[in-house]
């Protein structure tokens, strides 16, 4: 065997081996500086203005804006762990006592039945009945269900603290991170760009492309999604329904979900209080959810998010859920950036081949 082949295999492999034990080495650390990347790549624009503002002064630019994050999210997000573990322990017991009252879909279906000889209402009943489960089906799925989303969400939420050691390492390495990439983020960006292997135009592209993603998930879901949460939780508070910040975190998450959305959470609240004879209550929720809640992320999604979110809104879904199911948290934002440079990927293939495989001149 050439002597020439043997060495760059060698070499490859010890480019592999180097490769894992770095990967090795930043391991625990991926999740800390994941999360000062996306802080970074949306407050950025933010970040610029204040550094014009004093005059070019990098230093106390990137320190004021990390303070301003450590005050406005670090300290609200773990008050608001903390509040959520709390209420998930009050609803508990209540809904333990619900499912121990027998089947939930026995009693809607007996309080319609009461409204069936009404000339309106008894049309819009018999139309509910036929839309619900049957009585003798699903015995505690309403409770159960809800049980069942409750806990996913306080879990996903909650596994960060699970640790308070690993979570203040990892918080102090962020907000380092966060401080680092604020100084040095655009050289940063101009060496990866330089270690793509692609023509620096292309490069310049994806890294474009991934930033608008980002802030895409971020701005335009996130903040959509945390809109409708709120909206929902204030009407949980207002009709007097327990633990509203609670169900209106698992409405920011419910929000996710294509279709169903928020309605996973706010139409059995307003069952539940209009088979508890709260009739006014029960119709306001539903009349708040559909209008309020379900129809807030058409108007603040576009703002948010701009004209061009880098991929296609169902894909960007797609990505933020299998993206939260397989890395926790920090996949929200992870799942969709996979997607989008998967999408540019097949794009530049698709531009590379109709050269290389073009048809020889016709005079070759």
């Amino acid at each position: 065997m050439d002597r020439k082949v043997i060495a760059q295999a060698v070499a490859l492999a010890l480019l592999g081996l180097l490769l894992w034990l770095a990967y090795a080495v930043v391991k625990p650390f991926l999740i800390a500086i994941g999360w000062a990347v996306m802080i970074t790549v949306v407050t950025y624009p933010i970040y610029a203005r204040l550094r014009r503002k004093l005059k070019g002064r990098t230093g106390l630019a990137a320190a004021l804006m990390v303070l301003g994050i450590v005050v406005l999210l670090v300290a609200p997000t773990i008050a608001l762990i903390s509040t959520l573990g709390r209420q998930a322990a009050e609803i508990y017991p209540k809904l333990e006592e619900l499912v121990a009252r027998g089947n939930p879909m026995e009693t809607i279906h007996g309080k319609l039945d009461t409204y069936k000889d009404a000339p309106v209402l008894g049309t819009l009943a018999g139309w509910a009945q036929e839309l619900l489960p049957p009585p003798g089906g699903l015995r505690t799925s309403l409770p159960e269900g809800m049980k069942k989303v409750i806990a996913t969400v306080t879990g996903l939420l909650t596994a960060a603290l699970s640790n308070f050691l690993v979570f203040l390492v990892n918080l102090f390495l962020t907000l380092a991170a966060l401080g680092i990439f604020y100084v040095r983020g655009e050289a940063l960006t101009e060496e990866a760009t330089s270690l793509l292997p692609l023509p620096e135009e292309r490069a310049r592209e994806l890294m474009g492309r991934l930033a608008t993603v980002t802030r895409a998930v971020v701005k335009g879901v996130g903040l959509t999604c945390v809109a409708q949460g709120a909206l929902g939780g204030l009407g949980f508070w207002a009709t007097g329904l327990p633990s509203p910040l609670l169900f209106g975190t698992v409405m920011a998450f419910g929000a996710l979900i294509p279709v169903v959305g928020t309605a996973i959470v706010w139409l059995p609240g307003a069952l539940f209080l209009l088979f508890t004879g709260k009739t006014v209550a029960g119709v306001a929720l539903i009349l708040w959810g559909a209008i309020a809640v379900g129809n807030i992320d058409n108007v603040l999604r576009p703002v948010l998010a701009g004209g061009d979110l880098g991929i296609p809104m169902p894909l960007l879904l797609v990505g933020m859920i299998g993206g939260a199911i397989s890395f926790g948290l920090t996949g929200l934002v992870l799942g969709p950036l996979v997607l989008a440079t998967l999408l540019f990927v097949l794009e530049e293939r698709r531009r590379r081949d109709p050269e290389a495989e073009a048809p020889p001149p016709a005079d070759a």
